[in-house]
């Protein structure tokens, strides 16, 4: 990337650049502290428990999870950190019930691949100091590793590392920071190794399907772990065995498999059974922390309250304050420019007045810090593409045009540009199913099943009625509720 246009403004890359948490490697150097974090954070170190975080898309769960778990997992003494973020293992599941054997089962895979994965990064004398730790407990040792992780197919294990990796890779330092930052396939190679020198491969079976997955639990049970409450103790035990004071269990990403993603349902029925259970929250020095969209989390209180002991469980809710995001602005611009830019004013021309703009662009993209970093980065690639034979700050245009390239480009990435375009057409600041029967040339019940359609997407809400002006019942009355959409109103895009 030609970087002349950044450089003039002070940066040393594109501080708008990536919006996802996880494509950040040093997101805790610059990563805004609101006070949810904090409380999640308390949480994620208690002794034992669950924290139930619920949040918008955008709204910056991942990106917490990472900055707790980047500050959290530090070796020995700490706690282990294992991200449960993938549920392709579980999809052939779905019709059925998911039992917490399966959930398990999983768990405590990733747990023992977290484990070797840490201890094949450690230096020599570490890994010394680990393994007459793990001699004393080396019968446990041996089976949880043979029966959870190197029973597990060849393809399965390495289907499954490459987050566990990025961790040890942002959280090691020194040496143990260039073992890890070897090419995946030199360092699982190294893993693997090691694990076979702590257990004995028995079968060699996938849990994607059903007939395998029940052959494993009836080899986990012949070998003593007898159920899945068992198992999760036994496998706290495993990892202090290791120099960890417990195990912290990140969910996240419940929405984000084609099954779920529009379906709240199908990911609240993916975590059912681990908020159900509340003898598994009950395990000593075994934490667990959701990181839930707000839907699924609407889904679960809706339609499982006789299930969840949601009075049981702390939880909070992501709420951004305006001085939150203004913050979170500033902390990028800070690093990304080696501390010469703090504020957006900096690389403004004279004329140009962010303090004021800000509160629209937050508006914009509905208090997401998400959107928020995705419309500025539309703001200064647009500014910087349309003056690159004459670099200069920024000016009121450039806000202008850049909010207009997010509103059209976000909705057009998340298939609902057309469906904008057709509701400012309508022209209305509040409209009835007439105005849209009108407007499309369709039957009531289509016009209205259109309208519902948007606010399934979003795009409008309902506000109220409107009288008639006959003897008939008043008529339901809609808004645009986007604020995207509302731009492509108002400004003709």
């Amino acid at each position: 990337m030609d970087l002349t246009g950044y450089n003039l403004l002070g940066f040393e890359s594109n501080p708008f650049n990536s919006n996802t948490a996880e494509r950040e490697p040093e997101i805790a150097e610059y990563a805004v502290h609101p006070p949810y974090l904090d409380r999640t954070q308390e949480a994620s170190k208690a002794a034992k428990g669950a924290f139930f975080l619920e949040g918008a898309r955008g709204s910056g769960k991942s990106a917490t999870r990472l900055t707790i778990a980047k500050k959290m997992f530090t070796g020995q003494g700490a706690p282990l950190v294992v991200p449960l973020t993938v549920y392709n293992v579980f999809r052939p599941y779905v019709k059925g019930q998911l039992t917490p054997d399966l959930l398990v089962t999983q768990i405590a895979f990733l747990t023992a691949e977290a484990l070797v994965a840490w201890l094949a990064s450690a230096d020599d004398a570490e890994k010394a100091e680990v393994t007459k730790k793990i001699a004393k407990q080396e019968k446990l040792v041996s089976r949880f590793i043979s029966q959870f992780y190197l029973n597990r197919a060849d393809n399965s294990r390495s289907a499954s590392a490459s987050e566990t990796y990025e961790l040890l890779r942002t959280s090691r330092q020194g040496q143990a920071r260039i073992l890890v930052e070897r090419k995946w396939d030199q360092f699982a190679g190294t893993v693997a190794s090691l694990a076979s020198s702590l257990g004995k491969k028995y079968l060699d079976l996938d849990i994607g399907d059903p007939a395998s997955l029940q052959k494993l639990l009836e080899q986990q049970r012949g070998d003593g772990f007898i159920d899945y409450t068992y198992t999760l103790t036994r496998m706290v035990e495993v990892a202090k065995a290791f120099g960890f004071s417990g195990v912290l269990i990140q969910i996240d990403k419940l929405d984000e498999t084609d099954w779920t993603a529009s379906e709240p349902s199908a990911a609240g029925e993916l975590v059912l059974p681990l908020l159900a259970n509340i003898s598994l929250h009950e395990i000593d020095g075994l934490v667990w922390t959701f990181f839930v969209w707000d839907e699924v989390a609407g889904f679960l209180r809706k339609n499982h309250r006789d299930k969840i002991r949601f009075d049981k469980i702390s939880h909070g809710k992501i709420e951004w304050e305006t001085k939150y995001l203004s913050d979170l602005v500033s902390r990028r611009l800070s690093f990304f420019s080696n501390g010469k830019v703090h504020d957006l004013e900096e690389i403004c021309d004279a004329g140009t007045n962010p303090t004021g703009i800000l509160p629209d662009l937050i508006e914009l993209t509905g208090h997401s810090p998400r959107g928020l970093i995705s419309a500025l980065d539309h703001v200064l690639s647009t500014h910087i593409q349309r003056n690159q034979s004459a670099p200069k700050k920024l000016d009121p245009s450039s806000f202008e045009l850049g909010m207009n390239s997010y509103a059209i480009r976000s909705l057009e990435e998340a298939g609902l540009l057309d469906e904008a375009r057709t509701i400012a057409k309508l022209n209305l600041a509040s409209f009835v199913t007439k105005d849209v029967q009108n407007l499309t040339r369709q039957s009531a019940q289509t016009a209205r099943g259109r309208i519902d359609q948007w606010l399934s997407d979003r795009l409008v809400k309902q506000d109220g009625t409107r009288s008639t002006g006959g003897a008939g019942r008043p008529v339901d009355q809609f808004r645009v509720s986007d604020p995207r959409a509302a731009r492509v109103m108002s400004r003709g895009l």
